[in-house]
């Protein structure tokens, strides 16, 4: 058992499948009562019902680009959870593109998802928070290092940065930590959308394409999900109690920079 989870009260948020649903998952396996969200009723459903032998688990259909429902979601949690130790924070993707065909209306879609939603997320939480208090917010490798034709995500994320290193500065004093991870090449959908989206400008075959991104990865293959979920948990846990403004990459050495 990882020390410090167990009795928990904890929000994941886009946790109906990926990263976040494996983050629910470990949570509950540690000990943790658990509140997922999903903007797809259906799958939210179906994770719950998927969950709920590992622990206690319920679910809240929210949608992130909403400011409103994202304050709702908190709230709401929090009554369900009777209070809130944990907030992880997770969103899906942006549309992948180029500045020279993003429109405006996908970057102000972008910056509702990645950015707004997770200054609210915060604020909100840190309401309901006591000392001890744990925020941390997934972002993504692209905040390091930018990666081809994901120009939303390498220009947003890099804020991700700003709300943790500004709120963990915040809140210290009120005894809260605030950290995010930085997930690398991860195998879940959204990687295989990608890698499906390649190959279909670049001519190229699926596999061509897998090798040559895990040829990039020193550790010579994709994270798994629950990798990136094992490093939410440290970071939730008894074993992290002097460690806040982190951003710490999970991305099997792919980033090279210092």
């Amino acid at each position: 058992m990882i020390p410090g989870i167990k009795g928990k009260r904890v929000l994941v948020t886009a946790a109906s499948r990926g990263i976040g649903y494996a983050t629910a998952k470990r949570f509950l396996e540690e000990g943790a009562t658990v509140v997922i969200s999903s903007h797809d009723e259906s799958k939210l459903n179906k994770a719950v019902q998927s969950l709920s032998n590992l622990g206690p688990v319920k679910g809240i259909k929210a949608d992130l680009t909403s400011s409103e429902e994202v304050s709702s979601l908190v709230r709401e949690a929090a009554e369900r959870l009777g209070g809130l130790d944990v907030l992880a924070y997770i969103t899906g993707s942006p549309k992948p593109g180029e500045m020279t065909n993003l429109s405006d209306q996908d970057w102000e879609d972008g910056f509702k998802l990645l950015i707004m939603s997770a200054v609210v997320a915060v604020r909100e939480a840190t309401k309901l928070m006591k000392r001890g208090g744990r925020i941390i917010l997934s972002a993504s490798m692209t905040l390091l290092m930018p990666l081809p034709r994901l120009d939303l995500s390498n220009v947003l994320r890099l804020s991700i940065a700003g709300i943790v290193k500004s709120a963990s500065i915040e809140l210290a004093q009120s005894g809260i930590l605030v950290n995010g991870v930085l997930p690398g090449w991860t195998m879940t959908e959204r990687i295989e959308q990608i890698i499906e989206e390649r190959s279909i400008k670049e001519g190229r075959r699926r596999e061509e394409i897998e090798r040559e991104i895990v040829k990039d990865i020193p550790l010579g293959r994709y994270g798994k999900p629950e990798e990136i979920a094992n490093a939410i948990l440290f970071l939730a846990s008894d074993l992290s109690t002097y460690i806040t403004g982190a951003l710490i990459p999970v991305d099997g050495g792919y980033t090279k920079c210092i």
